[in-house]
C-alpha cells in the first residue's frame, strides 16, 4: 500500500467524526414492532468519503466512528457496536468496490449501494442467528421469528435511507472534495 497523504488523513478523520456525531443524533426506530433497532444517518458520510477516497480509507472511517461511538455513547455494548461495524463495513466495501471498479458515477454509486443493502442484510441476518442474538440470550426458538419481522426489514429500510441520502449529498458535495484534496471523485 502506498503512502497516505495527510489530506487524506484529515479527510479520513473528518468523514468519521461526522458520521461518529451523526449516530450521537438523531436516532430514530424505523419499525414499530422492534424499537430497539434505531437508524442514524452515519452510514452517508462513510459512504460519500469511500466513494472519494476508496475502500481502504473507508475501513479507518467505520472503525474509528464505531471505536469513538462505544467509548462515548455506546447503550447497546460491545455486540451493538460489532453489529454496526461489521454491517457499515459490508454496506461500505460492496458499494465502493462496485462503484471505484464498474463504473465511477452516480449509476455505479446506485448499483454500488442497492447490491450493498443486499449483501448488507444478508450478512446481517447471518450474525443475527450466530451471533447477536444468542449472545443477547434470545430463546432459540423467537431468533428466525425476530430476524424476519425486524432484522431484514430494519436493514432493507437502513440501505434505502441511505442509499437515498447519500445520492442527494454526494454529488453536492464532490466538487468540494476534490478541491480540497484535488481528487478525481
Amino acid at each position: 500500500m502506498s503512502k497516505m497523504s495527510t489530506k487524506t488523513m484529515v479527510a479520513i478523520a473528518l468523514f468519521a467524526a461526522m458520521a461518529t456525531a451523526l449516530m450521537w443524533f438523531p436516532k430514530f426506530p424505523l419499525l414499530q414492532a422492534a424499537p430497539f433497532l434505531t437508524y442514524d444517518f452515519s452510514d452517508v458520510p462513510i459512504l460519500i468519503g469511500s466513494f472519494a477516497l476508496g475502500p481502504v480509507a473507508g475501513i479507518f472511517m467505520v472503525t474509528v466512528k464505531n471505536l469513538l461511538y462505544f467509548i462515548t455513547r455506546s447503550q447497546s455494548g460491545l455486540i451493538g457496536t460489532f453489529m454496526n461495524w461489521s454491517t457499515t463495513l459490508v454496506f461500505m466495501l460492496t458499494a465502493t468496490i462496485i462503484y471505484h471498479k464498474v463504473k465511477k458515477n452516480k449509476v455505479g454509486a446506485l448499483i454500488g449501494m442497492i447490491v450493498g443493502t443486499v449483501v448488507f442484510t444478508i450478512a446481517a441476518v447471518y450474525i443475527n442467528i450466530h451471533i447477536a442474538l444468542p449472545i443477547w440470550g434470545i430463546p432459540t426458538d423467537n431468533i428466525l421469528p425476530l430476524v424476519k419481522s425486524a432484522v431484514i426489514p430494519f436493514n432493507i429500510l437502513r440501505g434505502i435511507i441511505s442509499t437515498a441520502m447519500t445520492m442527494l449529498l454526494y454529488r453536492r458535495v464532490s466538487d468540494l472534495i476534490r478541491r480540497v484534496l484535488k481528487l478525481e471523485v
